[in-house]
């Protein structure tokens, strides 16, 4: 297995991208343009769009970009607090000074400057709530997203029910089910909330947010690829073999498995 480090504005902004991107797809299922959201949210387009493309020199410092992704998420009616919290601030990377230019209140308009200093202390007292709440051992995970919002639309197509009982095959994450004989068999089991894509020989089987105690299976018979935005919450077991973490907490990390090999990436 081949691993690759990254600096940590990389990793900061790789996050960012993941985000980013799950908010501009919501964006434009729901036929919205950015000057739309500006309107509802009161934020600037220009730091909507650093949000989507990941463009951290134009962006706030951690715990204000944090508040904005909320923001966002909160009017595409998906959950921000969980979008926010997938955010991660790396230990090693540096605080950068801002002007007032650069602050939140300062890109908003100047007739709600006030409503702006509310949301930022609600959103920073929000931050501080979460990390107790991790922290503490009765801490309890955040609510997950709306299923509409991160489950793919053949995910939605297909639900089970009573009367559609094969809607739930192993590629659909049931674990215990029988899986067909295909030579690449991937366990991924979650320690931690994490944003996951899996994609099976070229096709993307999923793409969401998964909680804590979730437990998928993957098949496939070239190649398979499991991308997480926090790596150290997910426990993957390749072809029933020995089950450890995909990366380090708080990290990107991709694996693609294939019947010769495996190689890995962290970022």
């Amino acid at each position: 297995m081949k691993k690759k480090a990254n600096t940590p504005d990389s990793i900061y902004k790789e996050q960012l991208q993941e985000i980013g991107s799950i908010l501009k797809a919501a964006r434009e299922d729901q036929q919205l343009h950015l000057e739309d959201v500006a309107d509802k949210t009161l934020i600037r387009g220009s730091l909507l769009k650093a949000i989507e493309t990941g463009d951290l020199d134009n962006l706030p410092e951690p715990i204000y970009t944090r508040g904005l992704i909320r923001r966002y998420g909160d009017i595409l009616n998906l959950d921000g607090e969980t979008l926010a919290s997938q955010f991660f601030a790396p230990a090693a990377r540096a605080r950068r000074r801002t002007s007032w230019k650069e602050t939140p209140a300062a890109q908003l308009r100047p007739l709600h400057l006030y409503a702006a200093y509310v949301v930022l202390m609600v959103a920073a007292v929000s931050g501080l709530s979460y990390v107790l709440r991790q922290t503490a051992p009765e801490a309890s995970a955040l609510p997950p997203l709306d299923p509409l919002a991160t489950q793919p639309r053949s995910e939605q197509s297909a639900q089970v029910t009573p009367d559609n009982p094969e809607a739930a095959g192993p590629e659909g994450g049931n674990p215990n089910s029988q899986a067909p004989n295909h030579p690449i068999r991937v366990e991924t089991t979650l320690t931690a909330q994490s944003w996951l894509r899996v994609v099976a020989d070229g096709k993307t089987e999923f793409e969401g947010i998964l909680q804590p105690g979730e437990n998928r299976l993957w098949t496939a018979n070239q190649a398979l690829t499991v991308r997480a935005g926090n790596a150290g919450g997910v426990v993957v077991t390749y072809n029933d073999g020995q089950a450890e973490a995909l990366g380090k907490p708080g990290t990107v990390a991709e694996i693609t498995y294939s019947p010769a090999q495996t190689i890995g990436l962290a970022f």
